[in-house]
């Protein structure tokens, strides 16, 4: 009997931040997001997100769940309603007169309390944003005893409270009022922005927890804005959780972090919704403290006119139209593969799993010699490696293919050999083995941050078989996040499908007719550095 274990939708390894992701098998997909999600019924947002359990686990990177941080033995206290109003300085004729010239002419300024940042887009920083900042001591409280829902899919991974139209904390409800009706009618007059109303949640980030790179266009959204309440530790930069601020390349997609906001108590960041708002919040770094804020849109009346921009698929590999067909390589595949997997009775066996599930993975797949001397390959500096993007669909490396060190070669020939299509012709049934088959690939490197999203990919265009190693990871559990998640999407709702684990010198036959992403690699993974091979093969 061959030794292989079907990939399974869940991650059996409990250490894993992964687990309380893939416990069910339904997540929400969601075109765009932001620090605050698209305004959903109360009953839509109760089946969209999840109440995750407490968990015992002391695993450093571990994805924590928010909890009350009163003492249970003291009775609660009665807590005053504080008035919540902007701070004056803002509202002086004097400040608003010289915001407005600055925002017309598209001029920075940084004063004590403020700043407008203009560049790679408008951005402004109010500090002290809430005349009595004590305010926020309650809301922050009120925070602590909230029902989270988890919201985990392949954009972010946060804590989420409802809409703030539907809580009824008193204090937070406060904040609310105050932002949908004077804070309105302030950014209005400062912006010249008509604006009408807002949505508005609390997010809470936690160790690990992180927000990639969007650019929050949705319908009538204008103006973006946060509101933080850190406590008393205050915050840092070692804590991780910025506000990133990204510029365009020549065709208007993003490309490079250039500005770092941290959150700061009592302070308020606004900036229009626009074609090149690309943004995204940093992973949190910290096991004490959490990333507090309250969150979301003013909108407009008239919702205003986005462009999309260009977008080059040919650049891609792996997601681009280029396939190669099979070529006669002088290989042996004896010489490479576990003779196990080679066996008639071991084929037939793979042949017939592969038919019940579409999918299988063949644990030590290659030998162990040739294996050990691409890894070796793979880590030195004889390979030189291209990072590709853009960073609002992907993050990672990809191997140069010229001049290739002898034993590299060799392996990424005998994927692309006719050879390995019969083999995955017996394997599959599909017929690989015909003139027209045909393969793409990519040999990747995967680093903290590295990550691959959903996008506007055409994933039904055509059913692929796909192969996926990975190189340089001996246990999933030294890696948090990096799982490769198959999902179908139907109606804006995310399928978790199957889920492949980052476990070395298996191969991963997946039969595709969903969509594909990989989860976002945390930085606070054991595991630095792995290398992933992917073909995708159709007939």
């Amino acid at each position: 009997m061959y030794p292989y274990n079907s990939s399974k939708t869940e991650a059996n390894d409990s250490s894993s931040d992964e687990s309380e992701f893939n416990e069910e098998n339904e997540i929400k997909y969601v075109e765009e997001s932001s620090e605050s999600e698209p305004e959903l019924e109360c009953d839509i947002w109760d089946v969209d997100c999840k109440i995750v359990n407490n968990s015992k686990s002391d695993l450093i990177g571990r994805h924590l769940m928010p909890t009350c941080s009163r003492n249970p033995n003291e009775s609660p206290k009665k807590r005053l309603k504080l008035s919540v109003e902007a701070n004056k300085k803002f509202t002086r004729t004097e400040f608003i007169s010289k915001f407005k010239d600055h925002w017309v002419k598209n001029t920075a300024i940084k004063t004590d309390g403020f700043e407008l940042i203009t560049e790679p887009f408008k951005v402004c920083v109010f500090s002290n944003f809430i005349e009595n900042g004590d305010v926020l001591n309650d809301v922050r409280q009120e925070f602590y005893e909230l029902d989270w829902n988890n919201r985990n899919m392949d954009l972010y991974e946060f804590f989420q409270s409802k809409d703030l139209k539907y809580l009824n904390s008193e204090h937070i409800k406060n904040v609310y009022n105050f932002l949908k009706n004077d804070a309105l009618k302030l950014v209005s007059d400062l912006t010249g922005f008509e604006l009408t109303h807002i949505s508005a949640t609390c997010s809470l980030y936690s160790n690990t927890d992180y927000l990639l790179v969007h650019d929050d266009q949705r319908e009538d959204r204008m103006v973006a804005f946060v509101l933080y309440l850190t406590g008393e530790n205050g915050w840092s930069k070692e804590k991780g959780g910025a506000l990133q601020l990204l510029d365009k390349d020549e065709n208007g997609q993003p490309r490079n972090t250039v500005k770092d906001i941290f959150p700061a108590n009592n302070q308020l960041v606004i900036f229009p919704v626009t074609s090149d708002s690309y943004h995204q919040v940093a992973e949190v770094t910290s096991l004490s403290d959490c990333r507090l804020s309250i969150n979301g849109w003013f909108h407009t009346k008239i919702p205003p006119v986005f462009e999309t921009p260009v977008y080059d698929a040919s650049i891609s590999a792996i997601f681009g139209d280029k396939y190669l067909k099979s070529r006669e390589v002088d290989i042996d595949l004896q010489t490479w593969i576990c003779e196990d997997y080679l066996e008639t009775k071991s084929v037939k066996l793979i042949q017939q799993h592969i038919e019940e599930n579409s999918e299988i993975s063949l644990k030590h797949f290659l030998k162990q010699e040739p294996f050990n001397e691409v890894l070796k390959i793979l880590k030195s500096s004889d390979v030189t490696w291209t990072k590709v993007g853009p960073p609002n669909r992907c993050n990672y490396e990809i191997i140069n293919l010229e001049n290739l060190p002898h034993i590299l070669e060799r392996c990424l020939s005998l994927f692309q050999s006719t050879e390995i299509f019969n083999l995955l012709h017996k394997y599959t049934d599909l017929e690989l083995n015909k003139p027209n088959a045909s393969v793409k690939f990519e040999l990747q490197k995967w680093t903290p941050g590295s990550y691959t999203l959903l996008t506007d990919y055409n994933w039904q265009s055509k059913n692929e078989l796909d192969l996926i190693m990975y190189f340089g990871c001996k246990s999933p559990a030294n890696v948090i996040g990096a799982r490769t998640q198959y999902v179908t999407i139907e109606d804006e709702i995310q399928n978790a499908l199957i889920t492949l684990e980052p476990e070395e010198n298996n191969l991963n036959i997946v039969y595709r007719d969903s969509a594909r992403f990989t989860k976002y690699f945390s930085k606070q993974s054991k595991c630095q550095t792995f290398y992933k091979l992917i073909c995708s093969y159709c007939e």
